[in-house]
């Protein structure tokens, strides 16, 4: 694993310059601790908090303080729960990291301080399975839209319960705080905005293709759920997917098919079209074949993931493509 250092320089001369992007607000200049984390192929941290409290904040908004170590470097942070299904039933729920601006600032790095951290929720190989899976779904819609999609780091974390001294090491998917998005893109975000017609959002039918393709029904789009929607300086909106634990390609043991839609086992498809205006997916049924070889290719060369749970998913990534032959867009729901 490569060194997480800091340089004499960036030590000495912390840039305090800011000027005024895209999106109306202040871009924070050099790099990001997620810069920093996603340089290495594997990061390894640990994070020390007092896990018997944070059980006890479970359904509560309150943060906790916190640290993490990472190849000796020390950075403070407050952590608190989130999700709303996961926190309530996985072993360890998700988690929202937002780590102290001083130490950043401290080792050279911008101030993006806030991001999600998508933890396991079983104890078992099947826990870990998952994650490398969903971590897997980022990437594919990485190469997707590679400019408009979260970028994820994957880490592996030992928690240190600081209540008692014990561990548990696990993978987890650290996700770009959202802020950096959207500075990226010189966009706004309009968490605000529902029920924005499909004209008015560039990517629609790419993304509701791409769900499909994962077999992920547990998004919406009139009421922006599980998804970030960032409108531009012309008007016009791009969404931008997460959370994609309940898709049949990540197949969690958790996971159902959604009821609403007819779903027996989570590895149903089903083809979401939530807008008034019917679809015309023949611009993003191309781009999606032409990717065909990419993706697959992609699943085939992930590191860590079973060679069982390669041929699941290639062969789960095969039957979208063969359903694209014919697939009947207009009964899309």
């Amino acid at each position: 694993m490569k060194r997480f250092f800091v340089t004499i320089i960036y030590s000495l001369f912390i840039s305090c310059a800011v000027f005024a992007n895209g999106t109306g607000g202040v871009e924070k200049t050099g790099n990001s601790l997620f810069d920093q984390w996603i340089a290495d192929t594997t990061t390894e941290i640990e994070l020390h908090v007092n896990f018997d409290s944070l059980e006890v904040y479970r359904k509560k908004a309150e943060s906790l303080p916190a640290m993490i170590i990472q190849d000796g470097i020390e950075l403070d942070l407050e952590v608190t729960v989130r999700g709303k299904f996961r926190r309530r039933t996985c072993a360890m729920p998700p988690l929202k990291l937002q780590f102290k601006k001083a130490g950043l600032r401290a080792l050279g790095l911008n101030t993006h301080n806030d991001f999600k951290l998508v933890t396991h929720c079983t104890n078992d190989e099947a826990g870990q399975d998952a994650l490398l899976r969903e971590q897997l779904a980022y990437e594919l819609y990485n190469t997707v839209n590679p400019t408009a999609s979260f970028r994820t780091q994957l880490l592996t974390i030992t928690y240190v319960n600081t209540a008692d001294g014990s561990t548990i090491t696990s993978y987890a998917i650290l996700i770009e705080d959202c802020d950096e998005l959207q500075e990226r893109l010189s966009m706004d975000n309009s968490s605000e905005s529902y029920n924005i017609p499909a004209e008015k959002i560039n990517n629609a039918e790419t993304l509701a293709l791409f769900q499909y393709m994962i077999g992920n029904s547990d998004y919406g789009t009139k009421m922006v759920r599980n998804m970030k929607l960032l409108k531009g300086a012309d008007g016009t909106f791009t969404a931008v997917p997460y959370d994609f634990d309940y898709s049949g390609l990540v197949n969690a043991s958790y996971a159902k098919g959604m009821n609403q839609y007819n779903e027996d086992n989570v590895t149903d498809r089903t083809l979401l079209w939530d807008y008034d205006t019917a679809p015309d997916f023949n611009d993003a049924a191309d781009h999606m074949n032409s990717l065909k070889d990419t993706l697959l290719d992609q699943v085939e060369n992930f590191e860590n993931l079973s060679s069982s749970s390669k041929r699941e998913i290639t062969k789960y990534l095969k039957g979208f493509y063969k359903d694209l032959k014919h697939l009947d867009f207009s009964a899309a729901k």
